[in-house]
């Protein structure tokens, strides 16, 4: 008998419907795979059976019981755990401290703080080894911050555990260290769904795979007895006879410098980063996870005070020492933490669309609403955001709508420089290509210029012209055109010469 059955579940949310009849199985020891497109149901209905969201219709049968769950607290003292994509970490507090928190022991009148870190440590030792527990979740890169999240879920001996987009962040080794434990979980019983947009790992990891489309289960596929067909799996998730593919463009660039910088140094982080970027060129920022790709970005929007560096945009000196020279300068920034960086989840697609021009020096004496709106409904028609109207919450968009949001909301301005800090973390293929082919059209007919870090090194392989391969902060290697492939990227980034 399958460890949980949910049946026909439903969602809405104001008008939009995010499941209209959601069907999931899981059964112990098995890893099932849950794919969709961004908006597809496949994050609302693990949040419903964790006890986020409450379903509007429908059944969950757990462990021989209904259930329906009034939080996740609940569901974890039920044996029901999520690593949840949207962190749920506490950054004042250290990584013990978090793994632990809400299932302290105590000892006497106190807190057994020493079986707490030693059950910390145990989990983290199986999932990145030497990481130290008594760092505080703030001092952690994006990839430890995970590694912290999926121990806090695991740190309640779950019987069932869902995995949503655990592997954004990490490395390919803390990818490996993970499907370890996954697997040693699996024999020990627990079941487990595992949610990504990286089919490679799904058809790794996964002993079945379920997909949702439009709010409902479209398609299922038992590694047992069917083979691993990716563009099968594919098909299914788009609801398209082809599978998506991307044809490598190479063109000539101009030697027309738009963006210089000289000597970029920030704390630890950045040493001596020098580099020009051509009109319309799409410079990529590769290396190990960790090696400053993420604070270069940031320092290049102007982000950190303390930069010391020579920069230029058409000839002309800017100061990268805050956001609104850069933003003046037309050097914006598209970050990959749209829930932290890169927009006001509780206001609307609206107030997110004209808030960048509210910072600007040379403001109308009325805001121009009817004006910004217009241009706001532009923007969505062209992206092909899916959206009720543009006065509807931010939150209530998937993913894959929201990311659109954030870079539409540059598209009005004068571009000189597009910073792409991980555009596509945690989108789906479908909106991902979307996402993409709608800034390389805008490369090649504004021959605008852009620089591109992506986690996934797919990315940088598909569209980017040139590619700086980073290693402790600094620029190490130099990979052009047709020189930009998987081997020689995982070589530069390792120092293999």
């Amino acid at each position: 008998m399958p460890l949980l059955t949910a049946t026909g579940i439903k969602k809405l949310f104001g008008g939009v419907v995010a499941l209209s009849n959601g069907n999931l199985t899981c059964e112990e020891g098995k890893i099932t795979g849950l794919l969709g497109t961004n908006g597809s149901g496949k994050s609302t209905i693990s949040k419903i059976i964790t006890g986020v969201y409450g379903k509007d219709g429908g059944t969950i049968i757990y462990d021989g019981k209904e259930i329906n769950f009034k939080n996740p607290n609940e569901a974890k003292m039920n044996g029901i755990s999520m690593v949840f994509q949207n962190l749920s970490l506490m950054p004042d507090l250290t990584v013990w401290q978090n793994i632990v928190l809400g299932i302290e022991k105590k000892k006497g009148l106190f807190l057994d703080d020493k079986q707490a870190i030693e059950l910390a440590q145990s989990i983290i030792n199986d999932l990145k080894p030497g990481m130290d527990v008594n760092k505080k979740v703030s001092e952690l890169n994006p990839g430890e911050q995970q590694i912290t999240e999926i121990a806090k879920a695991i740190s309640v001996r779950p019987k069932l555990l869902i995995f949503d987009e655990p592997t954004a962040a990490l490395e390919q080794e803390e990818v490996n260290s993970l499907f370890r434990y996954m697997r040693k979980l699996a024999g020990e019983g627990v079941a487990m769904i595992f949610t990504s947009h990286r089919l490679g790992e799904v058809m790794e990891i996964c002993d079945n795979i379920v997909v949702f489309r439009n709010g409902e289960n479209v398609g299922s596929m038992d590694f047992a007895v069917e083979e691993k067909d990716a563009d099968a799996i594919v098909k299914m998730i788009t609801g398209e006879t082809e599978g998506i593919h991307i044809s490598k463009e190479y063109h000539d660039i101009p030697d027309e410098v738009v963006f210089e910088v000289e000597n970029l140094c920030y704390g630890k982080f950045l040493n001596n980063v020098s580099f020009k970027l051509r009109k319309g060129e799409v410079l990529g920022i590769g290396g190990l996870a960790g090696q400053g790709q993420t604070e270069l970005m940031l320092a290049l929007a102007g982000n950190y005070r303390q930069t010391q560096c020579k920069a230029q945009v058409n000839g002309q000196k800017v100061a990268l020492t805050k956001p609104s020279n850069a933003v003046q300068n037309g050097v914006l920034l598209v970050p990959g933490d749209r829930q932290k960086e890169g927009t006001f989840q509780r206001n609307s697609i609206y107030y997110n669309m004209i808030f960048p021009k509210l910072g600007l020096k040379k403001q109308p004496l009325f805001t121009p609403r009817k004006k910004y709106r217009e241009e706001a409904e532009q923007v969505c028609q062209a992206l092909s955001v899916r959206a009720k109207s543009i006065d509807v919450d931010l939150y209530t968009l998937s993913g894959g709508n929201q990311q659109k949001i954030v870079v539409g909301k540059w598209l009005p301005f004068d571009i000189n420089v597009l910073l792409l800090a991980d555009p596509a973390k945690g989108v789906d293929v479908r909106a991902k290509k979307d996402l993409y082919d709608f800034i390389m059209n805008m490369v090649r007919e504004k021959n605008m210029s852009v620089i591109l870090y992506a986690s996934d090194s797919d990315e940088l392989i598909s569209y980017c012209d040139r590619l700086l391969i980073m290693y402790e902060g600094e620029v190490v290697s130099e990979l052009v055109g047709p020189e930009i492939t998987e081997d020689n990227i995982v070589a530069k980034s390792m120092r293999v010469e």
